[in-house]
This record gives structure tokens, C-alpha cells and sequence, in this order.
């Protein structure tokens, strides 16, 4: 694994690579569009796995302003919206894969939660890139309705009216030195029986600038995410394998109801008691998941 940092919508941003997917020739690549917090490194254990299973190069990347880096920390969230917003986050990757994927190369889409409706959007409003798609993995996605699930009445019935009180509670934290958060996240990892590797992601996510962004787009998200874009859909569905799950309190089977009704032939499979956000215990079973759809689009 290697992480190299690009310029993507004007804001420095750090893309977790396997293999060699920025070399100048004709590929495949996989390019895995995380949700939200859009922190790359929750996702290595499963790009790690997935790559291991395919041997195609491989990029993850997260979302404009949640990587706290020395290039991007003078980013601040106020009088630059514009670089964070939900919009911006599709501008974001379409920057990616139109400036530094070879134009040549077949890619092979994942995007998880929010990162599904990101593509969802790309594809919808960008026809030229069609022919470049050889695959798409939509996991746990996230197109519609999203204030109206469990978790997205808690974001905009509780969440958002504490918002200054959960940024005062991160710059508090970090008054801290760094071992000692890091002391706090490995307590809470052994609370809730999770992998300590998990810890460095987390130390990042908490960051007071880092939160404030997730915070911003995620309410981006209740207000807009709203209505299933049937046309961007019915426009991917030849490409498409949406996992889903049944304890899903973001995506819950009524959603995926509601998309098989619109297209019945679509792809869909379930994942059983896996989570919404499956990269904190269950990365291996959804990347071989993945995996086997990619294989069966490689080999068609």
C-alpha cells in the first residue's frame, strides 16, 4: 500500500493505492469511493483484501477536507463550503478519475454508503464516462431518503441541534497530548470488541477540522439525498451489484425494496449480519463479495 496525496476541486487530498494504477498504459482499475467520514484508512483492511483476491490496481479515496494533512489544514470550513459540500464531493471525484486515470484504462467502480450516490450522480450526469465503467459495487448504498431512516432522524433530530457541543467536545479532546487520545480510542476499541488497528483512523476522524466537515456533509446529505435518481440507475444497471444489508439503519430493506421494484433486474445480494459500516468487522466477507462480481464483469 501507498498513499500518495493529489490536488482534486482545489483541495489536497490523500489516495491509499495498491498496485500501480497511475502508470501510462491501458488497465483495470478499481477506485473505491468511501462513505461518510470519508477517512481512506477505515478502509485498508478491506482494499487490502480485495486486491489480494483480484490483483488489480486499486485506489481508495475519501472525501474533500476529511484527510487532516499538513497541505490541507489551512482549509477552513467557513467561506469554503463550496470545497465540501455534497456537490463539491462529486466535482471531487470526477476530478480523479478524469485528470488521473488513463483515459484508456477500464475502471471498476465501489462505493460505499454515500460514496454509491456519488456515483450514481457521476455517471448520471457524465454519459462519456459510461463506456469507461466495466463495473459497479454499490455497498450499503445510501440513494434515497436518507433523514427519513433510523440514523438520519438521529442526525437531524439530535445530532444537528448539538452540533457546536459535539465540536466543543473534539476541541476539548485534543487539548489532550496524542497518546493520550490514542489511550481513550483503544479503550473504546476493547469496549466495543473492535481491532486496535482501527485506532490511527479514528485519531484522524476526531480531528476538530476533520469533524466539522463530516458534520457538514453529512447534514449536506439529509437535505439532499432524498428522491431514488431512477434515471441515474437505469442507466448502470447492466453494471451494477448492490450489497445490502438487513440491519441496515441507513439503507433498511424497504429501500432495497423499493429499488427492485423500480428495476427488478438489477444485481442485488445480500450481506447477513454484516453492518452498515462493514469495514470495522467485516472486510474480508464483503471484499470477497466484490471480488466475485469484479471477476465475473473481467471475465464476460
Amino acid at each position: 500500500m501507498n498513499r500518495l496525496c493529489k490536488n482534486l476541486n482545489s483541495v489536497q487530498t490523500e489516495i491509499l493505492t495498491w498496485g500501480e494504477p497511475f502508470v501510462d498504459r491501458k488497465q483495470d482499475i478499481i477506485v473505491c469511493i468511501t462513505g461518510n467520514p470519508g477517512v481512506s484508512d477505515f478502509y485498508i483492511d478491506f482494499a487490502s483484501e480485495l486486491y489480494k483476491n483480484v490483483r488489480l490496481p486499486l485506489c481508495v479515496i475519501g472525501h474533500a477536507g476529511h484527510d487532516y494533512n499538513s497541505s490541507n489544514k489551512t482549509y477552513q470550513l467557513v467561506n469554503n463550503e463550496h470545497l465540501f459540500n455534497l456537490d463539491a464531493q462529486v466535482k471531487h471525484k470526477l476530478d480523479f478519475i478524469e485528470n488521473y486515470i488513463h483515459p484508456n484504462s477500464k475502471i471498476h467502480l465501489i462505493g460505499h454508503s454515500i460514496g454509491a450516490w456519488i456515483i450514481v450522480e457521476c455517471l448520471h450526469k457524465n454519459d462519456h464516462l459510461m463506456d469507461r465503467v466495466l463495473s459497479i459495487n454499490l455497498l450499503f448504498p445510501t440513494l434515497q431518503r436518507m433523514a427519513e431512516s433510523k440514523n438520519g432522524k438521529y442526525i437531524t433530530n439530535f445530532l444537528r441541534k448539538m452540533h457546536w457541543f459535539v465540536l466543543f467536545l473534539c476541541n476539548f479532546l485534543y487539548l489532550f497530548p496524542t497518546f493520550a487520545i490514542g489511550l481513550i480510542i483503544n479503550l473504546y476499541l476493547t469496549i466495543k470488541s473492535l481491532p486496535y488497528n482501527l485506532c490511527d483512523a479514528i485519531l484522524k476522524m476526531v480531528n476538530p477540522s476533520v469533524v466539522e466537515k463530516i458534520l457538514f456533509m453529512a447534514y449536506d446529505e439529509m437535505d439532499t439525498v432524498k428522491k431514488l435518481n431512477e434515471e441515474g440507475i437505469d442507466k448502470i444497471k447492466h453494471l451494477t451489484n448492490v450489497i445490502y444489508g438487513k440491519r441496515d439503519n441507513w439503507a433498511p430493506l424497504e429501500y432495497m425494496d423499493d429499488l427492485k421494484k423500480y428495476k427488478p433486474s438489477i444485481k442485488m445480494t445480500e450481506a447477513h449480519d454484516v453492518e452498515h459500516a462493514f469495514v470495522l468487522r467485516s472486510s474480508e466477507f464483503v471484499a470477497d463479495m466484490v471480488a466475485n462480481f469484479i471477476k465475473l464483469k473481467v471475465n464476460g
